[in-house]
């Protein structure tokens, strides 16, 4: 359960001569919240020359493990100050999920917001990219292990970032600048986005374009980034899909472009069931595996409004069965299955 501690502020000071009262009403809220999810996973062709594996994947299938800080003061009139520190491990050794003993790899913010004005928020956040795939992404970002639209998003998170976030009636809106803090070059390492989605009944349409100047050797080169997307609510089923692209324009190796589509559904076939089911698919201009398809099926049972008890099967096809980033296995195709349960605190 989320810990709550309520402090209410007042000051006040006295002099010989009179007094004077100088009152803050803040209300503050911290909360201690996580994610524990532990599961077993059953894959062929899962190292080059063959042979399946059996594992359990630490971080987490159904959602990532996380423990979260959070913090939240009301300023009056409708302002309000906050925070997040969030930290990623493993289940089965209870370490960092990261290999640079980063605490708060996940995310690391302070902002101010309003109901009315939106949110300024400061510190290490996910980016644009990621915000808005939640969105219309079938599996809403569980099972990102498999799933490939989170590394595929214009990078997961941003360090030294900026981003204002607000919803004008049925329009969500964000845009963001990421710092690269190199001297004598405000271009370099830095990332700047902007995207929206958009609501009109069951239908919502959104998009994302995003521009990065990344390290390559010893030179920064453009990395341009667009998406969109689509989802339609037709009662306890959502469709949803969308189209996303990458442009690395290293000068150094061959020019890279991944695109990366997809399309799917959810379906709360109860209050304590719920199917899932997409395609993904992912090419590589240079890639010599060239095109992968993955299918994903699952099926969540919710013991609780907090424990999910889950399940998946995926099947990925590669168009040529060579060794690539692609294609680590160089496999043909490979079949999968994963169980597990997951818990909210």
């Amino acid at each position: 359960m989320k810990i709550k501690v309520w402090n209410t502020i007042g000051l006040g000071l006295s002099a010989s001569v009179g007094l004077m009262a100088l009152p803050a009403h803040a209300q503050t809220s911290v909360q201690l919240y996580g994610t524990v999810d532990g599961g077993i996973r059953y894959q062929s062709n899962a190292a080059a020359g063959g042979g399946s594996v059996v594992t359990m994947n630490s971080n987490g299938y159904y959602s990532s493990n996380k423990l979260d800080f959070g913090g939240r003061e009301d300023l009056g009139d409708g302002w309000y100050s906050h925070f997040l520190l969030e930290s990623g491990f493993n289940l089965g050794n209870g370490q960092f999920d990261n290999t640079t003993g980063t605490e708060f790899n996940r995310q690391a913010f302070v902002g101010i917001g309003n109901k009315r004005y939106g949110s300024l928020d400061l510190g290490r956040q996910y980016t644009i990219a990621h915000d808005i795939i939640s969105i219309y992404d079938p599996f809403h970002f569980h099972f990102t292990p498999i799933i490939p639209l989170t590394t595929a998003s214009d990078g997961t998170r941003n360090n030294n970032d900026v981003k204002y976030k607000n919803t004008f009636g049925s329009l969500l809106f964000e845009v963001d600048n990421s710092f690269g803090g190199v001297p004598g070059d405000i271009a370099s390492g830095a990332t700047r986005a902007i995207g929206m989605s958009y609501s009109l009944g069951p239908a919502k349409l959104g998009g994302v374009y995003g521009h990065r100047n990344i390290l390559s050797g010893t030179n920064y080169v453009g990395d341009s980034y667009y998406m969109v997307g689509g989802s339609y609510r037709l009662g306890p089923v959502n469709l949803s899909g969308g189209f996303m692209s990458e442009d690395l324009q290293t000068p150094t190796t061959t020019h890279a472009v991944t695109n990366n589509g997809f399309g799917g559904l959810s379906w709360n076939i109860s209050p304590y069931l719920v199917f899932r089911g997409a395609y993904y698919q992912t090419t590589v201009s240079n890639d010599k595996a060239g095109r992968r398809g993955l299918s994903v099926l699952s099926l969540a049972y919710l013991l609780s409004k907090r424990t999910t008890l889950y399940s998946e099967a995926d099947y990925t096809s590669y168009r040529h069965a060579v060794v690539s980033t692609l294609n680590p296995a160089g496999a043909s195709s490979q079949t999968a299955v994963t169980i597990g349960i997951d818990h909210l605190f």
